[in-house]
Order: C-alpha cells, then structure tokens, then sequence
C-alpha cells in the first residue's frame, strides 16, 4: 500500500529493528515520492523482513513523524539487544544510544518530579548504563559516541557525557560492575544540585556573577547530594555528586578536601567534569579541541591526579579521540 499524503516522515537506521520484536508505529519504505507500508504497527518484525531489507542494496526506511515517542520507546526497550550485536556498526548503536540516554537524561532533570516519579525514570536510566557497560569497553563505540555526546548544552546533555567517560575511564581500574554503575549514575546525577538555583545563575557567565550569586552557585554540589540523599543513593553516588568539583590541591569546592582525602572514584569524575566541559560549547564559550582541553587541565597544576590523567589521555588515544 502507498502513501502520497501530507504526512511528515523521519528516516530511521534499519540497522537498529531488531528481529522478532513489535513497536507501536508504521514502517514505511520509500519508493520515488511515495511511502509503502513495510511493516505495520503492531506486527512482529520478522526475521524474514530484516532478511528482506539485508538484500535490498540501500533501504531507505520511514515512520510517521506521529509515530515518533513510539519508535523512541522502542529502541529504549531493546537497547541492550542492539549494543551487543556486533553486526551493527559502532556508529549506528552509539546514535542509537546517545538518542535514548538523551531523552532519559532530559527526564531525569525536569524539576520539581514528585519523588515517585523520579525514582522511575531513576531506575531506567541505570538499567541503561547496566545494558551498556560492554559497549563502552570498545575505543571504536567510545570513539562514535564522543561525536554525539559532545552536543547540547544543558545539564542533562554534560551529565551524559560525563557519565560515559566516567564509565569508560573507571573499566580502566579493577572496580566491579556495581562500583561503575554507581559512579556511572552519580555522573549523570553530578549537576542536578543546579535544577534548584535560579536560572540567572546557572546561566550567567561566572565572572558576571555577584560574590552573593558566586557562594549560591558553588552550593550545588551540596545541593545536588541533598536532592538525591531521599532516593537511596550508593554511597559511591553521592560523593560522586558532592565532591566533582574537589581538586587534587585542595582548594576547589564545597569541602576543599586535597586528593589524598578523596576516593579515586570521585577524582575521576572530577577530571572527567572539567575535560567534558572544556570540550562542550557552552552559551558562553566555544568548545576546545580533546589536545588543547587536555593541555589546560595539564597545565592547571593541582586541578587533578596526573597518574588518573595519564590513563585517561592513553584512553582518549586508543579511541583516536586525540
């Protein structure tokens, strides 16, 4: 059956349809200016029809723009089928990915959720660090997310790529996979403290900041580990979120703890914090290039622990990321 109306249609990746599973939305092949009905909503999507589209030379795939939250929910759901298979081409899962942690990741950060809500949407997103802790093991997958990871400048998007460096740099040390859940967490979670602040100065220039603003906005860490503090967070979560604005020398914030005082858990996703940043473009700031972010944390004697920024620089270079 073809299509030639007034409908809005999104390309999608058949790479990502997963054999023997069903959404809830139409799949359309393109065929000159008309849309066929490849698969429609509700049916099984068969092996024979991934078959199908394996011989065809270059599908073209296609949903209804109203179809859209739909397809977004499925991929949710089958994420972790996609990550481990092996067939689909890192660039493909990592889209896949960073799209779903995105849209978990915005969730996650809306104000005000009552506490029911959050620990929900809390949950989801830990099931998916859990489902991708093998895929964040490959330079090649680390390599395609930094390329998607790196957009957007609002809390949740930082959070996110935060968390997929502390993750990958943590698989570098002999933690087990509940000490890099929880960190992996505590990352995404580090700057929630600032949903609470005023927009004014969470958006402001820091150097535009009142000294009155300035000692508001360095409670967010503090914050941050309060909000969470009703959610029966692991302990390795919160310090993640209270302490990844501490530096090696003491004299970061909120606690001016040195790097001997703290556990090498938090002083990796404090390097992984300020690199994240330095990288991303901001509302203020252009991004710096990986070689030139790691030359300023380098020559910021005393921001981190240069044994901790050695791995990770080795990290960065077998991704061909510098």
């Amino acid at each position: 059956m073809a299509q030639s109306n007034n409908a809005e249609y999104v390309p999608i990746s058949p790479l990502v349809l997963r054999p023997d599973t069903k959404g809830q939305f139409d799949i359309f092949l393109r065929r000159g200016t008309n849309y066929v009905l490849f698969n429609a909503n509700s049916l099984v999507i068969t092996r024979d029809k991934i078959q199908e589209l394996a011989h065809n030379e270059n599908p073209h795939l296609y949903i209804d723009r109203q179809g859209l939250d739909h397809y977004k929910r499925y991929i949710q759901e089958n994420i972790a089928d996609l990550l481990d298979d092996d067939s689909v081409a890192p660039e493909e899962r990592a889209k896949a990915w960073a799209g779903t942690a995105t849209q978990l990741g915005k969730e996650l950060f809306e104000k005000s959720l009552p506490g029911r809500t959050f620990e929900r949407r809390f949950q989801r997103f830990t099931k998916l660090i859990e489902n991708s802790s093998r895929f964040l093991q490959s330079p090649k997958s680390l390599k395609e997310l930094s390329r998607f990871i790196s957009k957007g400048y609002e809390a949740y998007h930082h959070g996110i790529s935060t968390m997929v460096y502390t993750v990958s740099l943590m698989q570098e040390y002999d933690y087990d996979d509940a000490k890099i859940l929880a960190c992996g967490m505590g990352a995404m979670l580090h700057d929630i403290g600032k949903t609470g602040l005023p927009k004014e100065v969470v958006e402001s220039p820091h150097e535009d900041l009142t000294d009155e603003q300035k000692e508001l906005f360095v409670l967010h860490p503090m914050i941050g580990a309060r909000t969470c503090s009703a959610f029966n967070l692991p302990t390795a979560a919160s310090n993640c979120i209270l302490f990844h604005h501490e530096r090696e020398d003491g004299t970061g914030y909120p606690t001016k703890a040195k790097g001997s005082e703290l556990p090498i858990h938090t002083k990796i996703l404090a390097l992984c914090n300020v690199y994240d940043n330095l990288t991303r473009t901001t509302r203020h700031d252009k991004a710096l290039t990986p070689f030139n972010a790691l030359k300023r944390i380098m020559d910021d004697e005393g921001l981190v622990d240069k044994s901790i920024l050695k791995k990770f620089v080795e990290m960065l270079s077998r991704a061909e990321i510098v």
